[in-house]
């Protein structure tokens, strides 16, 4: 009975994750991933730096040590856009949402604030997870979902860093199922992803619009069944969920 509500209590999460771009904010957000990808990705890191001709077999060219460096800004600035776009959305569910007397001033500003602590947690909880899973497949699933929720925490009350990487840890080992089937189904699911688009052989311009519309919608959905599980357990256990105190809505369902 307790394993079935388990696997329940990850559905609920991810079905949510699916269905959450329906959602002003995480649609915004997603739009926002998208843009960034396709504009940015596509046409200042793909094409300047000639790797369209060396993935689709044709012939590569050495780009000019100019392109390199643009090359390279748009990819650091694409990333940081893009968490700065996830800790937005999540710092606006967290508080914006249960709040009527913050002003978008300050939404901005405490955004900005929190962002650092967001992207360090961001950065390393994806770095673990890739290393864990170049070496050995179970590492790397077993660690990836450990820290899954670091980002979430980095945002959650006035953690540190330390603290956020910590409370991950406590809350994945308490809802270990939850974790590992969410880390697992949705690395499965961004292997098909990568893995169908070249099959369909769509033209250089389709390929990158594919590729941009399927792994932003897989960033948000994945970043909210992360949010929502973190913050339906985290009342479960402790009954200080900020969400779950506060609001009745579709976001709880």
């Amino acid at each position: 009975m307790k394993e079935q509500s388990r696997i329940n209590s990850f559905l609920q999460s991810f079905i949510y994750g699916l269905k959450s771009v329906s959602e002003l904010s995480s649609f915004i957000v997603f739009m926002l991933i998208f843009l960034i990808l396709f504009i940015l990705g596509f046409f200042l890191i793909f094409k300047i730096l000639g790797l369209g001709a060396f993935l689709m077999g044709g012939l590569a060219y050495t780009p000019s040590t100019f392109n390199v460096l643009v090359g390279e800004a748009s990819f650091i600035i694409s990333f940081f856009l893009v968490i700065f776009s996830l800790g937005a959305l999540f710092y606006y569910k967290l508080y914006f949402l249960v709040s009527n007397n913050l002003s978008i001033f300050s939404f901005l500003k405490r955004s900005l604030i929190i962002f650092p602590k967001f992207l360090i947690a961001t950065f390393v909880q994806g770095v673990v997870a890739v290393l864990g899973l170049i070496v050995i497949i179970l590492p790397g699933v077993y660690y990836g979902s450990s820290l899954m929720f670091s980002s979430f925490f980095s945002i959650y009350g006035n953690s540190t860093l330390r603290s956020a990487f910590s409370n991950s840890k406590s809350l994945a080992k308490s809802v270990r199922l939850e974790s590992l089937l969410t880390f697992i189904v949705y690395f499965l699911m961004f292997l098909i992803f990568i893995y169908i688009i070249p099959k369909l052989h769509l033209p250089e311009v389709y390929a990158a619009l594919a590729y941009s519309i399927l792994i932003s919608y897989w960033i948000v959905s994945y970043s909210n069944s992360v949010f929502n599980l973190a913050d339906k357990n985290l009342n479960e256990l402790n009954n200080r969920s900020v969400l779950y105190r506060t609001i009745k809505g579709p976001f709880n369902n």
